[in-house]
């Protein structure tokens, strides 16, 4: 009688042993699912981004870049406190610098509308007009970097 009672004990352990793993189990191939669908949108969003830089210029003084952009996918933007603006240049007193840029505060943009405004739609461009500090020096090399909040970015070199 004594060996059936622990029999019984045994085997109810193992069976809610079995029972935890089992949930734990099923938790984890939910949770990979949910990263992997979450994963395949992402792509997806930036397979249907496109982002070409027409052309970028620096102000005579220095202290302003306009780097032109265009929207050539299908996606329409918005958000542009989640976008990033990245210069790097050289200062007037010949120091590499290697700058982010946030927006409202030291970057802006102007759209050239065709549908929405304040969107960012595709086949439109936009102009964004960053204020830089230190100035660029004159007769440098540089490069200006954007950047969509789903990481597709456009880079292009200018000269002042």
């Amino acid at each position: 009688m004594e060996t059936v009672i622990s029999a019984l004990i045994v085997v109810a352990i193992l069976v809610l042993a079995i029972l935890g793993l089992t949930q734990y189990s099923l938790n984890s191939q939910a949770q990979l699912a949910d990263a992997s669908r979450v994963m395949q949108e992402r792509i997806g969003a930036q397979a249907r981004t496109g982002l070409t830089a027409v052309s970028a210029t620096a102000a005579f003084s220095g202290n302003q870049v306009y780097v032109t952009v265009q929207n050539t996918g299908n996606t329409k933007f918005a958000d542009f406190n989640q976008w990033d603006v990245i210069l790097h240049y050289t200062d007037a007193n010949s120091v590499d610098q290697a700058k982010w840029y946030a927006y409202s505060t030291q970057w802006s943009q102007q759209i050239t509308e065709i549908v929405e405004p304040n969107i960012f739609n595709p086949g439109e461009q936009m102009v964004i007009t960053v204020n830089v500090t230190p100035t660029i020096k004159t007769g440098t090399t540089n490069v200006a970097t954007v950047t969509t909040p789903n990481g597709i970015t456009a880079s292009t070199i200018f000269t002042h």
